[in-house]
């Protein structure tokens, strides 16, 4: 898999087929997930990163607090994915995006 949103809360699981991201269940645990919901989410169009950006502003209106870990295997991915995703909205919603 090439990106795990780990969650204190349930997360959805999405297909967006066109735009070749799925976002599924995961079936494998890594010890650098510390929370205890995630979904595993694999790319085959890094041009439309646009939507994990989207997934995870989604779970944070949604939620009064929220805490979610971004775990992202990709250097490319991992660079792109902090330059877009808003980090520090609240001090409800706290967010970690690392390298694995």
């Amino acid at each position: 898999m090439d990106i795990f949103i780990a969650s204190n809360h349930q997360l959805p699981i999405r297909y967006y087929v066109n735009e070749a991201i799925w976002i599924r269940r995961g079936c494998s645990s890594l010890p650098q997930l510390t929370l205890p919901f995630f979904v595993e989410v694999e790319v085959k169009n890094t041009l439309n990163l646009q939507i994990i950006t989207e997934y995870v502003s989604e779970l944070q209106r949604q939620y009064k607090q929220t805490e979610i870990q971004i775990l992202i295997k990709d250097t490319t991915i991992f660079v792109e994915m902090l330059e877009n995703i808003p980090l520090g909205i609240s001090p409800n919603h706290l967010l970690k995006i690392e390298k694995l």
